[in-house]
């Protein structure tokens, strides 16, 4: 749903490409640090590619762990604001 509401904005509004603005992708950062200690997965795993290893300390592991909703929510809030949230091009 998400990937093809970018795309329906981006063909509304004439641009070729989009990519995450820089203040939106720290944001996101910052959003999968905040929820990293949820979860005890890169311990309880078979170290290995996915789990960086089974290494337990680190800050981001690309997971978002704060929940269904919330993610729905901030997914929610991106559509209805692009221009906010991303770069355009042509």
């Amino acid at each position: 749903r998400h990937i093809a509401a970018c795309i329906d904005h981006c063909r509304k509004n004439g641009h070729e490409s989009m990519d995450v603005s820089e203040a939106s992708e720290e944001f996101w950062v910052q959003e999968v640090i905040k929820f990293r200690g949820r979860t005890d997965r890169n311990k309880e795993c078979t170290p290995g590619y996915y789990n960086f290893e089974g290494e337990e300390n680190r800050r981001q592991d690309g997971t978002y762990n704060g929940g269904f909703a919330a993610y729905m929510a901030h997914i929610d809030s991106i559509e209805q604001d692009f221009e906010k949230h991303f770069e355009f091009d042509g």
